[in-house]
């Protein structure tokens, strides 16, 4: 196993948690008397089960003391008492929480879900003006996946730029926007919190690394511009991985696989809670001899064996509550990935390291005021090496050649305030301050080398105002950014005088519930994204310096509907996104470049999605992303206007079913199918990949054991049913076969 040492040092961290001793029971309760959303959170919490309801609902309403040994029914019962509320049981250890006298004949998980991405508070799915998906644990657990971004790949709207197999160098997209030299236009966040600084080029940024699959409550995707709540690189939208806490009485979990190319996995968590404290610790650790080996490269060289990865992580977080208005949490987090860049070259070769502390506070001045305060401290290394026969040319020399290594170091701290001002206004406010330093390192094994560093920091000031007026609501806001690009060296020498940019960024949205069943929404927004002072001032005889680049923006419009049907709930949405001053090298004289705000890309798109639930056994999902991203202006590269923008596909549909009898066992059947894509903006014939569907399936039982022995399920997993090859990631670069994993899962 990984990091002994960091591990040695978590334990010793979950240690200074006591927790006190819980009688026999399935379900060991212990909730004291608080208002009713913080008890309907803490049986959620304790019970590991999902709660749905409303925060508007249960506004102003109070719990009695939860304790001893119940079913979650029971303990609902007793929450909700005599509030005129009562629940539903939607299956899978679901229940919803509604008006006792509600019309509606069954609430739906996909529209009723708890989101906080969207607003930063507390709001169902189908109360925001955006459109919203949601990841549960429930979705994680029937998909077994072998890295956290393949479970985005069932989520309309989102593109994957993955090498294959090799392990987390992956950078999720949303609604087409594409990439950009000035960054990613997709924030990555982990329980809310950015794991990276604006300055940084680490492939991925932490975000998608930090996590495995064993870990994750839930993931909340949220599509369009969010400049407004969350600063910088929020173009196409967010996705925010919300990680599972400890509750309950003590008790742990084993989760161990194995598959096809050797692949094991293996896992362990250890948690509790009480009213007054709770952690959660695990760890993690994977590792293959890869995918089959590629036929060519497109780039240099050629695989001589299949692509090994391993991937480590550890985990740890936990809550004091000194009273019960007021908490205190810690965490940390940790991965470290081992990746084959090409197989069978033991000096080609690329690594991940990552490291995440993270430090937060809620005070509860009243039922109507809340004050967190979330501080984050991150380092990331991304290393490489290449060898002499890709760097150099230099057939079957599989010496070391080139060196690469790049290294982020942040500090992220936010305070929010959110009150109630009405019974109908909810406001929310705060300021964020974020530091980072960006090292790059260059070294041929001869020695020569170059040393860089960049520093950034950014300081924003958000706003946003909901109110509702009757079955309209309006929400308002915005956020105003500086952003100081300054201290950058080269070799120890200073490249630039550095630079400062102001933005302001604003986000309208509102909602109409025609009945309680349909809703429509209308918004509009900007987002951004600062230029690189490794952009405006390049330092090359070869280079113009351009000090007045602007950053890159978007304005966004986009209109929606939610529809509960009952038997099931559908989401469709209208968007469209200007993104302008895209930075754009071009050529200056005869033999001289420079960087210019001249690149411009339009995207145009719907989205339909549906989730059903039929007599709560069978449980089909499907939905449809068409995305126009086409290129606007690019005078480097006449040729692209017009095109498609690279590695963006025009067309995706995604097809799940599962059958889930009763609980003692469950099989689920999910597909996508990709239309074609260029990898590059010219859209040649030769970078073409043309579209794949591609099928998986899963089985799950419940193992017969003695109740002292705890709870535990076995599963088989056959991933790529039909075996279909295809390109993602570049031409010459093949997706793997079938392959099949078994595993099994316990908790006790």
């Amino acid at each position: 196993m990984m990091f002994t040492r960091k591990a040695t040092l978590v334990a010793a961290l979950a240690a200074i948690i006591t927790l006190a001793p819980a009688a026999a029971g399935a379900v060991t309760l212990n909730i004291p008397e608080q208002t009713m959303a913080g008890a309907l959170k803490s049986l959620s919490e304790q019970a590991k089960v999902q709660i749905i309801f409303s925060p508007d609902a249960v506004e102003g309403k109070r719990a009695p003391v939860i304790s001893g040994d119940l079913t979650p029914g029971q303990a609902l019962q007793k929450i909700l008492g005599n509030s005129g509320l009562g629940y539903k049981a939607n299956g899978e250890g679901t229940f919803a929480v509604q008006a006792q006298n509600n019309a509606s004949p069954k609430a739906n998980p996909m529209l009723d879900e708890v989101v906080v991405t969207a607003t930063r508070t507390e709001r169902r799915a189908k109360d925001v003006p955006a459109s919203v998906s949601v990841i549960s644990a429930k979705d994680i657990a029937r998909q077994r996946p072998a890295k956290v971004q393949d479970l985005l790949r069932n989520v309309e709207g989102v593109d994957i730029s993955e090498q294959q197999s090799v392990a987390h160098a992956s950078s999720p997209t949303l609604r087409g926007v594409g990439g950009s030299f000035a960054g990613n236009t997709t924030q990555i966040l982990v329980n809310g919190v950015a794991t990276d600084s604006v300055v940084s080029a680490v492939i991925g940024r932490g975000g998608l690394n930090f996590t495995s699959a064993q870990d994750i409550e839930r993931i909340e995707v949220l599509r369009g511009p969010a400049s407004a709540l969350y600063g910088p690189g929020v173009i196409g939208g967010v996705i925010n991985v919300i990680t599972k806490r400890g509750g309950g009485k003590l008790g742990g979990e084993v989760n161990a696989g194995y598959g096809s190319h050797n692949l094991r996995s293996i896992g362990a968590a250890i948690g509790g809670g009480t009213d007054t404290a709770d952690f959660r610790l695990s760890v993690y650790d994977a590792q293959s001899d890869g995918y089959i080996a590629q036929p060519d490269y497109a780039f240099g060289g050629k695989d001589l064996g299949p692509r090994d990865w391993k991937d480590g992580k550890i985990s740890f977080v936990g809550g004091l509550r000194p009273s019960d208005n007021q908490e205190i949490t810690l965490g940390m987090q940790n991965f470290g990935t081992r990746s084959a860049l090409l197989g069978g070259h033991p000096n080609h070769r690329q690594n991940f390291d990552g490291d995440a502390w993270t430090l937060g506070y809620r005070y509860d001045f009243s039922e109507k005021t809340t004050v967190k305060a979330n501080y984050r401290k991150t380092r990331l290394k991304q290393q490489a090496i290449w060898d002499q026969e890709y760097w150099n040319g230099l057939a079957g020399d599989l010496a070391p050649a080139w060196s690469f290594g790049r290294y982020s170091d942040s500090d992220s701290l936010e305070v929010q305030v959110d009150t109630r001002l009405s019974e109908n206004n909810q406001l929310t406010a705060g300021v964020s301050h974020d530091t980072g330093t960006h090292t790059t390192r260059s070294t041929s094994l001869a020695g020569a080398g170059t040393v860089t560093i960049n520093n950034a920091r950014t300081t924003g000031l958000f706003v946003q105002d909901e109110h509702r007026f009757g079955d309209f609501a309006v929400t308002i806001g915005g956020r105003q950014d500086r952003i100081s690009l300054y201290g950058d060296t080269k070799n120890g020498a200073s490249l630039n005088p550095g630079s400062t940019a102001n933005v302001f960024n604003p986000r309208l949205g509102a909602r109409y519930s025609m009945t309680p069943d349909t809703s429509f929404y209308a918004s509009a927004g900007t987002a951004y994204l600062p230029a690189p002072n490794s952009l405006r001032f390049m330092g090359s005889p070869f280079w113009l310096d351009n000090p007045s680049l602007k950053p890159e923006s978007s304005t966004s419009f986009e209109v929606g509907l939610n529809q509960n049907f009952g038997w099931g709930a559908l989401r469709a949405a209208l968007f469209q996104t200007d993104y302008r001053d895209k930075l754009t090298s071009i050529l200056v004289g005869v033999n001289k470049r420079q960087y210019q705000n001249i690149g411009k890309v339009a995207v145009n798109g719907f989205e339909l999605s549906m989730q059903g639930q039929l007599d709560n056994s069978w449980q089909p999902y499907a939905n449809y992303a068409y995305t126009d991203s086409i290129i606007k202006e690019n005078p480097t590269n006449p040729l692209s206007v017009s095109k498609q923008v690279q590695r963006v596909s025009p067309h995706k549909l995604n097809l799940g079913l599962a059958y889930v009898p009763d609980s003692s066992w469950a099989a689920n059947v999910a597909g996508h199918y990709v239309g074609p894509k260029y990898f590059n903006d010219t859209n040649t014939a030769n970078q073409r990949a043309g579209g794949y569907f591609v099928a998986d399936a899963k089985i799950t039982a419940k193992l017969p054991v003695s109740g002292n022995a705890g709870d535990w399920e076995a599963y088989a997993a056959v991933n790529n049913l039909t075996g279909k090859i295809y390109q993602e990631w570049a031409v010459y670069e093949y997706s793997d076969r079938r392959t099949f994993s078994i595993g099994v899962n316990g908790r006790f």
